[in-house]
């Protein structure tokens, strides 16, 4: 299926790959992955093959997981799943996204995932200025989808995705919403509440804790409330 990530899962024991496939498809963000159960089979996958997340237990019929990231020049964000705890340090130095203790949760290994798409290559336009874009690249899947700024109306974190709520509908990206707040104007996109991201372009009324923009009603966050109330004033929307 299109904008969906591709998984490899190394992984010796059927009943934890078993589990894995299965968190994996309940997620819905990836093709059905691809299973190797020892490093020089891995190996070769990942030579001729795009792989966007790498899922790699330590002990396997050949080698030690970490032998394949020795051999692997520039590997894809990577997710260790692991019984040896003792063994974290070791993964770390190899700059791996996380690091699962077996036996854990779907809510565990969601963060992780969240953490393996952070530290995918960034689409946006190198040394492009925020103030003067018209337009941002929103990470969708696999693919990397146009939103034209003007066309947002507000971003809303939603779990380990980010809704963002245009003219036009609603989509779902797989950024977290302080990087995406990074790439945006800070002149009309305002961070009014730790899950609300707002374009001031589309602001339609003013409440002591809300904001409407255009028929939706934004909360303000308490610890945002000073920050929200400064820039008003610098842009002159209110007193």
């Amino acid at each position: 299926m299109k904008n969906k990530f591709a998984a490899l899962i190394v992984e010796d024991d059927p009943v934890a790959e078993a589990e894995l496939t299965l968190f994996l498809g309940r997620t819905n963000m990836f093709e059905k992955p691809t299973v190797f159960a020892s490093v020089m089979e891995s190996y070769s996958h990942l030579v001729g093959q795009t792989v966007d997340i790498l899922f790699l237990d330590l002990e396997l019929r050949d080698f030690s997981g970490l032998e394949l990231l020795r051999l692997i020049e520039s590997p894809p964000p990577v997710i260790i799943t692991s019984s040896h705890v003792e063994l974290a340090i070791d993964c770390f130095e190899f700059d791996v996204a996380d690091f699962l203790s077996k036996p854990y949760s779907y809510t565990r290994l969601l963060r992780g995932i969240h953490r393996a798409i952070q530290k995918q290559p960034s689409s946006h336009t190198s040394g492009e200025d925020a103030s003067s874009k018209k337009h941002i690249f929103l990470q969708t899947g696999r693919a990397s989808e146009r939103f034209e700024l003007n066309d947002i109306l507000y971003i809303e974190a939603y779990g380990i995705y980010v809704k963002v709520i245009t003219k036009s509908g609603v989509s779902v990206v797989n950024q977290m919403l302080s990087s995406i707040e990074k790439d945006l104007p800070p002149t009309s996109f305002l961070r009014v509440h730790r899950s609300f991201l707002i374009n001031l372009e589309h602001l339609k009324r003013i409440e002591p804790n809300d904001l409407w923009i255009g028929s939706f009603q934004i909360p303000i966050g308490l610890s945002h409330k000073d920050k929200v109330r400064q820039t008003l004033k610098n842009n002159r929307i209110i007193d």
